[in-house]
C-alpha cells in the first residue's frame, strides 16, 4: 500500500491511525485511504499490540453498574476516547477492593492503554498497583489521594457545607446526616462539609447528628430512616450522602404518614434524573457526571499520548437544586434553648 501510494511505510501507518493522521497532509491521507479501500486493507490490532504492548482499548471501572449515577459517566468516557480511536472496556468492582485489584490485573494483561477508575478507596492498594505497572490512570469521583495519580471529582466538601447553610437558613435547629461508608474520599469529604456547616455562625444553638450507613442504596436509606423514627427522631431535616439514600428515607417517612417537607425536610446529592420526578421532588446537590466523564477521559488521553504529565487534582463546583422536599422547619419542633452546637456521632455498626 505504501509502495502504491509512493510514500514511506511509516507515513502510510500514520495516515491510517486516527491518533496520528493529523501529522500528515489531508491530501496524502485521502490518497492512502483510497488505496487502502481498493486493497481491502483493515488494521490488525493484535499485530499493533504486539509491537506497542498497548491495544486500542481503555478500561473504565465503576463501583456499581446499576447505580444511575454512572450511566452518563460511562457514556461520556466512551464517546470521548472513541474520538481518538479507543474502545472502552467497562467493569464493576461492586464496592469490593479485592475485585477492583483483580479487574485491574486482568485489564493490564489485556494491555489496555489506560484506565479510568471510579472505584478507588482512600489509600487504596489498587492505586499503588496502577502506578507500579506504569498504566496511565485517572481517578474519577473517588480520589485515593495517591501522590502519583491524577484525579477529577466534585467539590463535595463545599457543596455539602452550602447545603447545611441552606437548611439552617430555613430555620431548622436539629439536623441529621446519613453518610456512606467512610472508606471513600466522597464520604469523607461530604462528612467534612457537614461538620463545617455545623460550625457556621448561624449553627449556634443547633443540634447535629451523623449516622453512618452500611450501603449506598434505597433499601439502606429506608432501613436507617425507620430505625431513626423508632428511636425517637429529633431532627427536622435529614441530609443524605446520595439521592438513593434520600429516596429510601422518603419511602420510610411516607410509610408512617409523615409528610415531607411539612414535618421533615430531606436532601440528597447527585441530582439523578429521577430526582425531579419524585413526590415530593428532591432537593439535591447537582453532580456533573457527564462532564466529569468527559474531563476524565480527556485527561487520560493526554496521559496516554504525551506520557509523563504533571499530576492534577481537579475539583468541579456543585450547586444546590432546590425542589419540594425541603421547607421551613415546623415551628412546634424548633428548639428555643441556647444549648451549644453539638455534632453527635452514632455507632458505625449499623445500629442507630
Amino acid at each position: 500500500m505504501a509502495t502504491k501510494a509512493g510514500v514511506h511505510v511509516s507515513t502510510a501507518s500514520r495516515a491510517l491511525n486516527p491518533k496520528s493522521e493529523h501529522r500528515i497532509s489531508s491530501k496524502t491521507v485521502s490518497k492512502i485511504e483510497r488505496i487502502a479501500e481498493q486493497l481491502g486493507y483493515s488494521a490488525n490490532p493484535l499485530a499493533s499490540s504486539l509491537r506497542t504492548q498497548r491495544t486500542g482499548t481503555v478500561g473504565l471501572v465503576v463501583p456499581n453498574l446499576s447505580d444511575p449515577l454512572f450511566g452518563p459517566i460511562i457514556a461520556s468516557v466512551q464517546e470521548r476516547v472513541a474520538r481518538d480511536g479507543y474502545i472502552t472496556f467497562v467493569a464493576s468492582s461492586d464496592y469490593k477492593p479485592e475485585k477492583l485489584l483483580s479487574i485491574i490485573q486482568t485489564m493490564a494483561r489485556q494491555h489496555v492503554a489506560g484506565l479510568v477508575i471510579a472505584s478507588f478507596d482512600l489509600n487504596d492498594p489498587a492505586a499503588d498497583l496502577c502506578v507500579e505497572m506504569g498504566i496511565p490512570t485517572v481517578a474519577l469521583l473517588r480520589d485515593p489521594r495517591h501522590p502519583d495519580l491524577s484525579s477529577i471529582a466534585m467539590d463535595d466538601e463545599k457543596g455539602v457545607e452550602a447545603l447545611v447553610d441552606y437548611i439552617l437558613g430555613l430555620g431548622h435547629k436539629a439536623v441529621a446526616y446519613i453518610t456512606a461508608p467512610l472508606a471513600a474520599s466522597t464520604a469523607q469529604n461530604r462528612l467534612a462539609g457537614f461538620v463545617a456547616g455545623s460550625k457556621l455562625p448561624k449553627a449556634a444553638g443547633c443540634k447535629f447528628e451523623v449516622i453512618e450507613s452500611q450501603a449506598y442504596d434505597i433499601e439502606e436509606g429506608e432501613r436507617i430512616m425507620k430505625t431513626m423514627l423508632a428511636n425517637g427522631l429529633e431532627a427536622t431535616a435529614i441530609l443524605c450522602f446520595n439521592d438513593l439514600l434520600a429516596v429510601g428515607a422518603l419511602v420510610a417517612l411516607k410509610s408512617v404518614g409523615i409528610s415531607c417537607p411539612e414535618r421533615i425536610s430531606v436532601t440528597g446529592v447527585n441530582d439523578l434524573p429521577f430526582a425531579a420526578l419524585l413526590t415530593p421532588p428532591l432537593t439535591t446537590l447537582h453532580n456533573a457526571g457527564r462532564r466529569l466523564g468527559q474531563e476524565g477521559a480527556e485527561l487520560l488521553i493526554r496521559l496516554i499520548e504525551k506520557g509523563d504529565c504533571p499530576v492534577e487534582h481537579i475539583l468541579f463546583p456543585s450547586h444546590i437544586v432546590i425542589r419540594g422536599s425541603t421547607g421551613p422547619a415546623p415551628k412546634a419542633r424548633q428548639s428555643d434553648d441556647n444549648r451549644a452546637t453539638k455534632v453527635r456521632r452514632k455507632p458505625t455498626s449499623g445500629k442507630i
